[in-house]
């Protein structure tokens, strides 16, 4: 089927579109991750349907460099997954045995590092080439982390100081 719409049973939880606007993916309440191409809006194509999650899907994103898509889950895990031209697969599956649902993620500026939050209150930072365990741990929240945002000072400064090369 083209176009992106819900004429399937699970309720869109994320939605997201890569850097250079040529994909989206978005995952559903049941674990079901779609991709679709949309270089030409005028025709949008669904590329893959898979599941990858076995419990509820809460959130999916692009790695800037445009070559994975991160998931979550309250089946305790985030998963990177690898794009290639028709189809993804399962590079990492990252959980510790604490971690709950995890609500969010988002990769550092030059993709090589996962940051995940969850219900456990921690955000955690992964390696993304090396993800077995975490590198580092942030525990200092009493409630669930399910929202997170990255700002990269150096990446911040190389965009201002090219933005105002003559």
């Amino acid at each position: 089927s083209s176009g992106i719409n819900a004429e399937y049973g699970g309720s869109i939880q994320s939605i997201a579109v890569n850097n250079i606007a040529s994909q989206a993916c978005a995952i559903d309440n049941k674990g079901l991750l779609r991709l679709w191409n949309i270089q030409d809006m005028n025709k949008v194509e669904l590329m893959l349907s898979k599941q990858c999650h076995e419990n509820r899907g809460l959130k999916c994103t692009f790695s800037p460099d445009c070559a994975s898509i991160a998931t979550t889950s309250a089946d305790t895990t985030a998963k990177l997954w690898n794009i290639s031209e028709k189809d993804i697969s399962l590079s990492e599956t990252l959980s510790t045995p604490e971690q709950k649902w995890v609500w969010d993620a988002c990769f550092s500026t030059d993709s090589q590092f996962l940051f995940t939050g969850s219900s456990d209150g921690t955000v955690r930072l992964w390696d993304s080439l090396i993800a077995s365990s975490p590198k580092q741990e942030y525990a200092a929240h009493q409630k669930a982390v399910v929202s997170i945002a990255f700002w990269d000072r150096e990446a911040q400064s190389f965009y201002v100081n090219e933005g105002s090369a003559t």
